[in-house]
């Protein structure tokens, strides 16, 4: 008994040392020895009761020989088994310090066990920390890219949508002044002229039949009428450019005074439409270009009578003012 109990004592003392669960747990297995050892009291109470009532019958026998010689036998034999009790009490004794003493080094393999699983958790975790840090300082030079990436996206998207602006403001610019050519000239016929919208420009093209003689470069009254018609929209709109476009046939001149070719006739044709549409009619001078083209851009066949006259035209060619636009390219 008192050998239980300093084995008791000292896994309690042991405990101290554990972590609370390895503590509990050998607690657990202290209590459950300790009731084992409880029961064997009992018993080993009920074998000494046992004993005494033996030494009390023992008494009895001296006091009776001759009645209880025939019960000596039986005695003996109780003796014995309790003897044979008392051993296996013992033993139950060795087994139970046995346990115990088991129970204790598991507790201090798990401890151990538990520091180097614990050390390796640590160590992981830090290893984790790292990464996380890591990918941290890559996510944020990731979210300035996309900051960058999206500023300048938005920056892009607002200058598409200035770009828009003024193109569609330019649309609607030659949109308006084509339909304003078309009611300022619709007294003539399409034979003699045409106005037409392509490339976001304002197209107007005078046949030579309307503007000069046979390779004249005086225009005609009726050429100078409609010429005082578009001046009139021209000054309406004064941020429209001006192109002045004279353009022949590929028949060789046969005269042998200026114009000596067809060069030189779609130039002086083209000056002659610039200096009434300005000295007589009050256009900027600044506005309108004068260029000739010969017989090199045809749009017709040269080979027809049909084809030649229409290849000797004059094309006025009106576009809005792209200032705007291109100081807008400029600035980003």
């Amino acid at each position: 008994m008192k050998k239980l109990s300093i084995i008791a004592l000292s896994a309690l003392a042991f405990s101290a040392c554990v972590p609370q669960r390895q503590y509990q747990d050998a607690i657990t297995a202290r209590d459950a020895c300790m009731q084992d050892t409880a029961v064997l009291h009992s018993q080993l109470r009920m074998k000494t009761k046992e004993v005494d009532e033996l030494s009390q019958q023992l008494d009895e026998v001296y006091a009776s020989i001759n009645l209880m010689r025939k019960d000596s036998i039986d005695i003996h034999n109780r003796y014995d088994a309790m003897v044979k009790a008392n051993e296996q009490l013992r033993e139950i004794e060795d087994v139970l310090n046995n346990r115990i003493n088991q129970l204790l080094a598991l507790s201090a393999n798990e401890n151990q066990q538990l520091r180097e699983d614990l050390q390796k958790k640590s160590d992981e975790l830090i290893a984790k920390e790292k990464e996380l840090n890591a990918k941290a300082m890559t996510l944020s030079d990731q979210q300035k890219s996309i900051d960058a990436l999206t500023a300048d996206l938005e920056a892009r998207s607002k200058r598409v949508e200035e770009l828009e602006s003024i193109l569609n403001k330019q649309e609607q610019t030659v949109t308006d002044l084509k339909n304003t050519i078309d009611k300022a000239l619709s007294g003539f016929s399409a034979s003699d002229l045409t106005v037409e919208r392509k490339n976001g420009k304002v197209y107007v093209s005078l046949s030579e039949k309307l503007l000069f003689a046979s390779g004249s470069t005086v225009v005609d009254p009726k050429g100078k009428d409609a010429l005082k018609k578009l001046a009139d929209v021209l000054k309406a709109n004064p941020d429209i450019r001006v192109e002045i476009e004279g353009h022949t046939d590929n028949v060789p001149l046969k005269s042998n005074n200026f114009p000596k070719d067809n060069w030189d006739l779609s130039v002086l044709r083209a000056t002659s439409i610039v200096k009434i549409l300005t000295q007589e009619n009050g256009v900027d001078a600044k506005r309108v270009i004068a260029e000739g083209r010969g017989e090199f851009f045809p749009i017709a066949d040269n080979t027809t009578t049909e084809g030649k006259a229409r290849n000797r035209r004059t094309e006025i060619i009106l576009s809005p003012n792209l200032d705007a636009l291109y100081d807008l390219i400029n600035s980003k």
